[in-house]
């Protein structure tokens, strides 16, 4: 290729990476803060050894916060701040998507791969979120990298190493990373392509029992949150739809439910026409092609086939594998171009109007995902901003549920610790606090803080902010006669109501 040829490729490259920059970044700040990410934000506030013993209460690793404790140390605690570490990560997966790309396929069909990356609807939806989704999506696509590079140099230790090493990081973010160990073992395997194995066993079988070996001072602790299975009650039983439904939403951020289920459908089904035409052009390098296909779709239904036990079907936990559906696509639609090159100019038109729809839905709060809708309503900002503005000394708040209790603590800026109000259930027994989850994050200490009893608060100033959301408190809180609300704080979904004491001031 000409020098001029290939600083235009470059330059169309950097382009790329820029543009996906400003997209991920763009409105970054519009949603707020909610239990989720504000998990991760006091999680990460707490010491490295802090952050191990508090994680091993709860459903995940603890990696991610480790690295959000140094990362708000560097940048400091604004919400664009916080949001900028998934961003960053998201970014740089599709710098290494590039570079796979490169390494496996056409110029051609790497630019088609970045500009399906740059626009992909759910990878800019958790670019936005405080959580380890992307963080999870860089590390894997990492190692997928170094594995090809691995496979086609056995004897260059540099690869091997930091296979091991990004595995071992990518299970230390997210236990879903084990179905990114299966797409690597059908490549080094020569699944489907009847090549021998990519590199020797036994260099394989060592790399694979260092990644364990490096796992197990956290294995205890995975053995006993898989014993209890706390955190998890809220995930839907599954149903077939939602596979189909996965791949709408990765693509144009439409659901299978709702009026959508034909739609899922119709895109599914083009990209297994995707496969087809992959494998029809890329017969020169089958594994490349089957590593490809195999990294969206085999996490994909291995998690629809588990969930028909254990429901664990979650669209975020998949966001890693969501990235292989671009480069797959590219690479069909780049052997479609060189036969019908208008058809696939046309195909790749179509595929981006598709995502250019989900990023609107996306930018709009409108993508029906876990989150969004509490992100767009609940504006505990504005609520905590009138608090914070109109309290006075020996003010008492109270927010009632964890669910508001952990986002309303990012925005409280008042100095005053902040009480929780726990429900009761039916039975009349409190429903908290308990040892694991968002419930560790609170200093339990401190035994005043938790109360299901309104009778017993007992405020010196006699003023009370009453935090909450829907459903709101008359639904579940029987106030005492003698509480006299003088002023409600609206923040949409969620609001403030002052009350004064009889006899207060």
């Amino acid at each position: 290729m000409p020098v001029s040829q290939q600083r235009l490729y470059r330059a169309g490259l950097m382009a790329l990476v820029m543009l996906a920059l400003l997209l991920r970044f763009h409105g970054m700040s519009v949603p707020v803060i909610w239990y989720d990410e504000a998990f991760s934000v006091l999680l990460s506030e707490r010491s490295p050894a802090l952050i191990w013993a508090a994680t091993a209460r709860d459903v995940h690793p603890p990696l991610y916060y480790v690295i959000l404790h140094y990362w708000v140390l560097l940048f400091g605690h604004s919400v664009i701040s916080l949001r900028g570490l998934s961003a960053v990560a998201d970014v740089g997966a599709l710098m290494l998507c590039l570079k796979l790309m490169s390494l496996v396929a056409t110029r051609r069909a790497t630019i088609f791969a970045g500009l399906m990356l740059v626009l992909l609807p759910l990878s800019l939806r958790y670019s936005q979120e405080v959580r380890m989704y992307t963080l999870l999506g860089f590390w894997l696509m990492a190692a997928t990298v170094a594995l090809v590079c691995w496979s086609r140099q056995p004897q260059a230790r540099l690869y091997a190493i930091a296979y091991v090493l990004l595995m071992a990081a990518a299970f230390y973010t997210h236990y879903f990373a084990a179905l990114c160990v299966l797409v690597h073992w059908l490549y080094w395997s020569g699944f489907g392509d009847g090549e021998p194995a990519a590199l020797p066993i036994r260099k394989w079988l060592m790399a694979n029992v260092a990644i364990v070996a490096l796992y197990l001072p956290w294995l205890p602790n995975l053995i006993d949150q898989l014993r209890r299975m706390d955190g998890l009650e809220w995930v839907a039983p599954t149903t077939w739809e939602m596979l189909p439904g996965l791949v709408s939403r990765c693509i144009m951020m439409v659901s299978a439910t709702g009026g959508g289920l034909w739609w899922a459908v119709l895109v599914t089904a083009l990209m297994l026409a995707c496969c087809g035409l992959a494998l029809r052009y890329g017969r020169a390098d089958r594994r490349s092609t089957f590593l490809l296909m195999a990294y969206f779709f085999v996490p994909a239904i291995a998690v629809f086939l588990v969930s028909l036990i254990i429901p664990v079907f979650v669209t975020r936990y998949l966001v890693f594998a969501a990235l292989g559906l671009p480069l797959l696509a590219a690479l069909a639609l780049d052997g479609l171009a060189k036969q019908r090159p208008l058809m696939a100019y046309l195909c790749l038109s179509l595929f981006l109007a598709a995502e250019v729809h989900g990023a609107l839905k996306v930018y709009a709060q409108e993508d029906g995902l876990n989150g969004t809708d509490v992100r767009k309503l609940a504006w505990l900002d504005s609520v905590a901003e009138g608090i914070n503005r109109q309290a006075q000394a020996g003010d008492e708040i109270v927010v009632d549920g964890l669910f508001w209790y952990l986002p309303f603590t990012y925005y409280n800026a008042t100095g005053i610790q902040p009480r929780l109000y726990i429900s009761r259930s039916p039975d009349g027994t409190p429903q908290g606090p308990y040892d694991y989850g968002g419930w560790r994050l609170i200093p339990q200490r401190l035994d005043w803080i938790f109360f299901s009893n309104v009778s017993t608060l007992k405020p010196v100033a006699k003023r009370i902010w009453w935090v909450t959301g829907k459903p709101r408190p008359e639904d579940v809180v029987t106030f005492p006669k003698d509480w006299k609300q003088t002023l409600t704080v609206k923040g949409n979904e969620a609001e403030a109501r002052l009350f004064i004491l009889d006899g207060g001031r």
